[in-house]
């Protein structure tokens, strides 16, 4: 069980790196995947959606580095578990564990506590635009599919654990 959630917290920190680096190295591009309020917020203020080859190249190696050590965590965690003849449950359980401990982690920190408690988008909105903004923070996105992503990765963990003990 510690291993589980060894696991689940390296996935936590390759996301944590990937959100912030994002949102520092290229926050032209991070702040257009926010909500559809950030969205409005940012069209209000005159600042368009661009992208320079810097931008390009960041957020493809950023995208390259944390998908790959995000997988090479996954193989990782299938093969030690596979090695210690852990059952299908107990090693869906341990991918299950790595993906909610991502996703819960990803809501809360990163959704909720960044957009709605921090001032970062305020400060970089003024950066951007040289104006005082009027709002410093936006609401997350709840759109009521974080439930349904809860339930794909059960079943997503379900088939890895299948796929790394079929294929031992």
């Amino acid at each position: 069980m510690i291993a589980d959630v060894l696991y689940g917290l390296i996935e936590i920190v390759i996301l944590t790196v990937f959100c912030l680096g994002g949102a520092f190295l290229v926050p032209p591009v991070a702040y257009w995947f926010m909500t559809p309020m950030a969205v409005k917020i940012l069209q209000d203020y005159g600042i368009r959606k661009k992208m320079s080859r810097k931008d390009i190249f960041c957020v493809a190696a950023l995208i390259i580095i944390s998908g790959a050590t995000f997988v090479l965590v996954i193989l990782f965690a299938g093969r030690s578990g596979v090695a210690s003849s852990m059952s299908l449950w107990r090693l869906a359980l341990r991918f299950l564990i790595i993906f909610w401990m991502t996703s819960i982690f990803d809501a809360v920190v990163l959704d909720w506590w960044m957009f709605t408690k921090t001032k970062l988008f305020g400060v970089w909105l003024k950066k951007l635009s040289g104006r005082e903004p009027e709002v410093w923070s936006v609401d997350p996105q709840w759109d009521g599919k974080e439930v349904l992503k809860l339930i794909l990765e059960f079943a997503g963990s379900v088939i890895l654990a299948w796929i790394f003990l079929r294929f031992k």
